[in-house]
């Protein structure tokens, strides 16, 4: 039940953050400049100097700012900082990618399955990814990518 949820949550949130560009200078700077404050006045609510602020905003184009810094610089700024992994599509179709791609390596492992027909290799693919994704086996996301 618990996989169910955080797979609505994900596929909502992946849903939601699917047009969302981040500003060109980054969100500090763009927030900063989109409320029309300072670098100073900022740096005041956050008790921190100018130069920080500007730090912070070079840290971020860079990658290098803590996840801290953007906390305590959202609030100084009346925002809040959004943290999240966001999956490239939905949950559920991605494990049956997997499973279907792990279904057909598997399938390579089968001696006489050169010989079955089409259909029947079909078949066997498709039973074994809906038996994977049921089981969900430890080494499940092991290879087949």
């Amino acid at each position: 039940m618990e996989q169910r949820r955080l797979t609505r949550l994900l596929d909502r949130a992946a849903k939601q953050f699917a047009e969302v560009e981040a500003p060109r200078k980054g969100w500090i700077a763009g927030m900063r400049q989109a409320l029309g404050m300072s670098a100073e006045y900022v740096a005041q609510r956050k008790g921190v100097s100018r130069n920080a602020v500007y730090q912070a905003e070079r840290s971020e184009q860079e990658g290098a700012v803590s996840l801290k810094q953007m906390e305590q610089l959202a609030s100084a700024m009346g925002g809040t900082f959004v943290y999240a992994i966001v999956p490239n599509g939905r949950i559920d179709d991605m494990k049956y990618k997997h499973a279907r791609a792990k279904a057909v390596e598997m399938l390579h492992h089968i001696e006489d399955a050169a010989s079955w027909s089409k259909d029947d290799r079909h078949d066997w693919i498709d039973d074994k990814a809906a038996e994977l994704l049921h089981d969900m086996p430890s080494d499940f996301w092991e290879s087949a990518d």
